[in-house]
Parts: structure tokens; sequence; C-alpha cells
């Protein structure tokens, strides 16, 4: 996805804002930090640029569920890094004020922007925060501020804790300057310590479709655990295939700490005559070494003994 807003826009003169002592250190710890909230999947750039050695047909060459999974992932990390790149950015200066439990930066208008930003966070226990960042048209008057970011986070340490947050990419489309995204969006994380595992889930809704323009509900699930691999899936309603009907897409991805991993993919629903299911395997090189595909069996090959998961596990 393309970026909320253009960053730069917000925060430059951001440090004009402020004087005196810098009372913001407690409320920088209110709100997710990129990292907190990122997929990681296990990369290797040759291999992604289509460098090296390959065999005729798919097996040997790169897995097509593993560049799906890593595609689908980059495009979740990109929805999230977005604002809350922006938000980071914003705080880094100081607040516009502070009372004993809100900081407040903002309302500002970059003298190029035909926008207005004004962020929030409220300290409502030990740790605990809520946070919104809202926007509204320069010239239009404070009741137009419309909420783009909203969410509560615990804080367990720098770029650490759990939450969630919603981003309203319809509010932010009736902005002057917008990128023209739709839908919402919201993640609920747990990031407890640096050695823990990590969840995160991330529902869309109504947000458009690339390939055919549509508007679509995704809904993505990943867990890591730290040093021993991870596992990813999704769901997505779509005209698929060709006829009227939606089919119902779901795929979980596994992966070890080695970067072997096995997708397993399922079809349902719409125009299919019945269910549609691919199992499809890689080495640590992201080389396809097994593929089972129920719809075409001209398309198989390999061994499932191959695989670093040796069963099928199919998302819900």
């Amino acid at each position: 996805m393309k970026r909320l807003m253009m960053a730069a826009a917000v925060v430059a003169g951001l440090s004009m804002l402020g004087c005196g002592v810098d009372k913001g250190e407690p409320f920088r710890e209110g709100f997710p930090q990129q990292e907190t909230v990122k997929l990681n999947l296990p990369e290797n750039k040759t291999a992604l640029t289509g460098e090296g050695q390959r065999r005729d047909g798919l097996e040997g060459q790169i897995a097509e569920f593993y560049k799906l999974t890593r595609g689908v992932t980059t495009q979740v990390n990109g929805a999230g890094a977005a604002v809350l790149t922006l938000v980071q950015k914003i705080a880094e200066h100081r607040p516009t004020s502070v009372t004993q439990n809100v900081a407040v930066w903002g309302p500002h208008t970059d003298a190029l922007s035909p926008n207005t930003f004004k962020f929030t966070v409220t300290m409502t226990a030990q740790n605990e925060f809520t946070y919104l960042l809202e926007a509204k048209g320069k010239t239009e008057a404070d009741s137009r501020y419309r909420a783009i970011l909203s969410g509560s986070h615990v804080s367990t340490g720098h770029k650490l804790g759990s939450g969630t947050f919603l981003i309203d990419f319809d509010k932010a489309k009736e902005l002057p300057e917008n990128d023209g995204n739709v839908g919402a969006a919201t993640y609920v994380y747990s990031k407890l310590t640096a050695t823990a595992d990590v969840a995160i889930d991330a529902t869309f809704q109504r947000v458009r479709d690339g390939e055919t323009g549509g508007l679509v509900d995704v809904n993505y699930g990943y867990r890591e655990q730290p040093g021993n691999g991870g596992e990813f899936k999704f769901r997505m309603n779509k005209n698929w295939v060709s006829g009227p009907g939606i089919e119902v897409l779901t795929v979980k991805s596994r992966w070890q700490q080695s970067g072997a991993g096995r997708s397993d993919a399922r079809a349902t629903g719409g125009d299919l005559p019945g269910v549609a299911t691919a199992s499809e395997c890689w080495d640590s090189g992201f080389a396809s070494r097994y593929l089972n595909a129920s719809f075409d069996p001209g398309l198989n090959y390999g061994q499932e003994s191959s695989c670093a998961f040796p069963t099928a596990e199919y998302a819900p």
C-alpha cells in the first residue's frame, strides 16, 4: 500500500513547536513503533532477484507460495509502517502542551500542506496509554478534525508491548491531500520482550484490491518464535476464477529458522465446483521442492517427505 500521508509534509518545521524543558519522554512509550508490528519473513535477496542456478520447470525455482507470502507480508508491513512512522517522527519533537497525563503535539500545518495534524497521547495508568492522530483541512473548523489513527498500548519496554490500533483510510481520504486509499485496517499485536513469541493480527475491511480495483476484506495472522521460525496465514474474499461468484482463498505458510518452509492453500465457494487445494514446500534457499495441486495433477512434483513440515495445515 502507498503511504497514508507524505510524512515529510507533516514533520517539517515541528522542531519549532514547544520550548523549554521537554516533558514528552514518558509519552513516547505510549504507542507502538514500526518495529513492534513488523512481520519478519526469512529472505534471500539473491534468490528473490532470480540470480543463481535454476532448473527447467517449477521445481528448483523460487517457490511461488514463498513469493506470495513475502509479498503479502510486505503489504501488511507497509500499511502499518506509513502511519506509525508518521507519529514516531512527530513525537521526536517537543510536545506543544503537557499536563499530568496528556501530551499533545500540534496542531501543526506545514507551509506547503493543505492539511493540519494533531497527535495526542494519554496515560491512563502506569505504562498504559491511548493515542489519537487527527487531521483536517487547514481552512476547516476544529470541529472537522478526523481520527486517522486511534489505539491503545501497554508498554513493556522500548519498541515492546501489546495493544490494538485502527487506521481509518476512509477518513484520511476526506482530507485535501490524501493517497486515495479506502477502507480501514485494525491491528492487534503482542511483542512483550525481545525473546517472547510475537503475535500480530490485522484485519482489512473494504480496501482496494490492486489487481481488480474492487473492494475486498482480508484477514491476516502472524506468529513468530524468535530463533525458531514462524507462521503466517491470511484469508481473502475475492473473484479468483471466471464467473460472478466470490471465492474464499486461505493460505497458511510456515517456516523454520533456516528459511525452509511450506504453504498450504485452499479455495472454496463462488464459481468453484468444489474445494481446490495446493501445497508447496521450499528448501532453505527458497527453491521449490514439492508441489501438490488438487485441481491439476499435471503440475505436481517432488516428495512430501522432503518438506520441512510433513503434513498440510490449512487456515480456517
